[in-house]
C-alpha cells in the first residue's frame, strides 16, 4: 500500500491555511515555541551543570543547570559527590537533583560544540483543520545565558480534516554542518511521516507539542491515544506523561489514514488493535478480507451479526480472519472453525492448507488428529508425513494413505525413505561442515557430553527413538541452515536422550538455543531438559561463546565463570 494521498485544495483554501500557519496563531514568538512548550522541549534534552570554580573560596562552585534553569552555588562541604565529579563526567545536579553532565565553563571559547537538537511536531487548531508542524528544535548556548535557548525551525506541515489531508515541505540547506529550512514551501502529493529512522531505530519519533490541541479539533475521536498506549505501553496526555513525557510516533500516518478510514473509530473501541497495527505500521489495509467503506462492524468483517458477535467473543484477530477465510471457502461455519482452532492452535493454517490439497475436511482432519494425540503435535507430524509422502510419489488419492492408523510410524518411514533417497553430494558437502561443528561444539563435562550428528540418517534415527519431529530439520542441518546437536549421556553416548536446536550466527556470543527437547518432547518428565541440566548447558554456552578454547591436548578449556543462561530460549 503507498502513502495515502492528498487531498484536493483550492487555491483560496491553501493560501488561507498557509497564512494560519505563518501567523502567531502556530509561532508565539521569535524561536516558534510557547513557554509551556519551551518548558516541555528542555525536558528531553540532556541536563548539564555549568561551573566554575569560586575563585575566593576554592571549596565551591558557581553552577548553572539547564534542567532547573537556575544558578547556584555549591559547597564541598555540603555536595561532596558533586565535587568528587569532573568535566565531561555524570553528576546530580545539587539544586535539583537531576542527573546530568557536568561541563566546566572555562573549557569553551563559544558553545558550538554543545548545541543539539530533538525532532519534534507543533500542533494547533483552526476552524475545521488541524495544524501540524513538523522541525528540528536547536538548543545552543552563549555566555550571556547558560540556560540554552531554543529554537524551532519547522519543514513539514500537514493539515487535517475530516475526510481531508494536505501536506507541504520545504527543503533543508546545510550552512557549515548545520542543517536549516530554507526555500518555499511546496505542495505534496501524499501524506507521509516528517522523519526518517536513524539505522539504529526502529522508528523516527518526535516530541509532541500541544498534543491537547487533537482533544479540542474534529478529529477528536481518532482514538490515536488509545491505539499508541496499545502499541508502546504509553498514554499520551495521561499523569504519567506530565510526570515524564515520552515521545510519539505515527502520527502523521494514523491521522491521514484516519481521515479517509473513519472506521478506526470503532475498530479502536472494540479492541482490534493488530488490524491498525498492520494498517499504520506495515501499512496493510487486508482490503481482500475487510470491506473499508463499511458502517458497521459485522460488515467490515464481511460477516453477519452473528458470525461478528461469536468473532468478537472469541477474541479473535486479523491472522484468525485470514484462516477463517482461508476455511470458509470449502464451506466451513465459523463454530467449526473455532472447535478446530481450539484443537490445532498454533498449527490451524498448516492443517487447513493440508485439507485443501488432500481434499479431507476440516473436521475429519481434526478427528483424525485428536485420535493419533495431542492435536497440536500431530498436525507437525501429518506436515512432515504428508511433504514426504509427495516426495516419494505415494497415492494420495487414497484415505488411507493420507491419513494412515499409525501417523507416527509411516511418519519414520517416509522420512527415513526420503534420506535414504538424499544425494550422496550433501553428505560429501557436510563433511567440512562436520569437522568444524566439531570442533566449536563437542564438549563433555559431569557425564554429560555434547555430539555432532555424522550424517542425516543418524538425526532421523535422533527423531525416531525420541519421538520428535527432528527429522525434519535433518536436510537443513546438513545445508547449514539451522545447527542441530545430541546431548548424550557419557556412560552411553550413541543413545539419544536430548536433542539441541542453534542459532547460525556467525559470532559465536550470539549463538542461543532455539529448542532443547527430549522423549515425546518432555511431555511427560517432571522437568524439562533446559531446568534439569541448567548447570552443564551454562557451562557449554560459556564456553561456546568464550570461542570454544581448547587445550593442546582437544580437551575444552572451561572458564571459571558461566554466565550463559541467557542463551536458553
Amino acid at each position: 500500500m503507498n502513502n495515502p494521498p492528498c487531498t484536493p485544495l483550492s487555491p483560496e483554501e491553501e493560501t488561507a491555511l498557509m497564512k494560519v500557519f505563518s501567523s502567531r496563531i502556530l509561532c508565539w514568538d521569535s524561536q516558534g515555541l510557547t513557554d509551556d512548550e519551551e518548558a516541555l522541549a528542555r525536558k528531553f534534552f540532556q541536563p548539564i551543570v555549568f561551573f566554575r570554580q569560586c575563585s575566593e573560596d576554592r571549596q565551591a562552585r558557581r553552577c548553572v543547570c539547564t534542567s532547573c534553569m537556575e544558578g547556584f552555588y555549591a559547597h564541598k562541604q555540603t555536595a561532596s559527590d558533586f565535587f568528587r565529579s569532573t568535566h565531561g563526567k555524570r553528576c546530580i545536579c545539587p539544586n535539583c537533583g537531576q542527573q546530568s553532565t557536568l561541563a566546566a565553563m572555562g573549557k569553551f571559547s563559544n558553545f558550538s560544540s554543545l548545541t543539539s537538537r530533538e525532532r519534534a511536531v507543533q500542533l494547533r487548531t483552526s476552524g475545521d483543520w488541524l495544524l501540524i508542524q513538523a522541525g528540528w528544535i536547536t538548543r545552543t548556548f552563549d555566555h550571556e545565558d547558560l540556560g540554552g535557548y531554543l529554537v524551532f525551525e519547522p519543514f513539514r506541515r500537514y493539515a487535517f480534516a475530516p475526510g481531508r489531508r494536505m501536506m507541504w515541505s520545504r527543503q533543508t540547506v546545510s550552512w557549515f554542518g548545520d542543517h536549516h529550512p530554507d526555500g518555499p514551501w511546496t505542495r505534496e502529493n501524499s501524506i507521509r511521516e516528517p522523519f526518517q529512522p536513524r539505522p539504529y531505530e526502529r522508528e523516527a519519533s518526535y516530541i509532541p507539542l500541544d498534543f491537547d490541541a487533537l482533544a479540542r479539533s474534529p478529529l477528536r475521536w481518532c482514538q490515536y491515544d488509545r491505539w499508541f498506549d496499545d502499541t508502546y505501553g504509553c498514554y499520551v496526555g495521561g499523569l504519567d506523561f506530565e510526570d515524564e513525557p515520552f515521545r510519539i510516533a505515527y502520527l502523521m500516518q494514523y491521522l491521514a489514514e484516519y481521515t479517509r478510514r473513519p472506521q478506526m473509530e470503532f475498530l479502536v473501541k472494540l479492541g482490534h488493535f493488530d488490524i491498525l497495527k498492520d494498517l499504520i505500521l506495515n501499512k496493510k489495509p487486508h482490503g481482500n478480507l475487510l470491506n473499508w467503506d463499511a458502517k458497521t462492524p459485522p460488515a467490515f468483517f464481511r460477516m453477519t451479526k452473528q458470525e461478528y458477535r461469536v468473532f468478537a467473543a472469541a477474541g479473535l484477530g486479523i491472522n484468525d480472519l485470514k484462516s477463517f477465510r482461508q476455511a470458509r471457502k470449502p464451506g466451513v461455519g465459523l463454530g467449526e472453525f473455532l472447535q478446530a482452532r481450539a484443537a490445532c492452535a498454533l498449527e490451524l493454517n498448516n492443517v487447513l492448507r493440508r485439507c485443501t490439497e488432500s481434499g479431507v475436511g476440516l473436521s475429519k482432519a481434526v478427528r483424525y488428529l485428536i485420535s493419533q494425540g495431542d492435536a497440536e503435535e500431530m498436525a507437525r507430524y501429518w506436515r512432515d508425513y504428508l511433504d514426504a509422502a509427495k516426495k516419494l510419489d505415494y497415492d494420495l488419492s487414497r484415505p488411507d494413505v493420507v491419513m494412515p492408523k499409525d501417523l507416527l510410524t509411516r511418519h519414520d518411514e517416509a522420512v527415513a525413505a526420503i534420506k535414504t533417497l538424499e544425494d550422496k553430494q550433501a553428505e560429501k558437502a557436510y563433511i567440512s561442515r562436520f569437522r568444524r561443528l566439531t570442533e566449536q561444539f563437542t564438549f563433555q563435562l559431569d557425564g554429560l557430553c555434547v555430539r555432532v550428528p555424522q550424517s542425516i540418517r543418524e538425526i532421523v534415527s535422533e527423531g525416531t527413538t525420541l519421538r520428535h519431529c527432528v527429522a525434519g530439520y535433518a536436510e537443513r542441518h546438513m545445508r547449514g541452515k539451522v545447527t542441530i546437536l545430541f546431548l548424550r549421556k557419557l556412560k552411553n553416548p550413541e543413545a539419544p536422550y536430548v536433542t539441541m536446536e542453534l542459532t547460525t550466527e556467525e559470532n559465536p556470543r550470539k549463538l542461543r538455543i532455539v529448542q532443547i527437547h527430549g522423549f515425546r518432547n518432555d511431555r511427560e518428565a517432571s522437568e524439562p531438559p533446559e531446568v534439569r541440566h541448567k548447570d552443564f548447558l551454562t557451562t557449554w554456552l560459556n564456553w561456546v561463546h568464550s570461542g570454544s578454547p581448547r587445550r593442546e591436548d582437544g580437551v575444552p578449556d572451561i572458564p571459571e565463570t558461566a554466565e550463559a543462561q541467557q542463551g536458553i530460549a
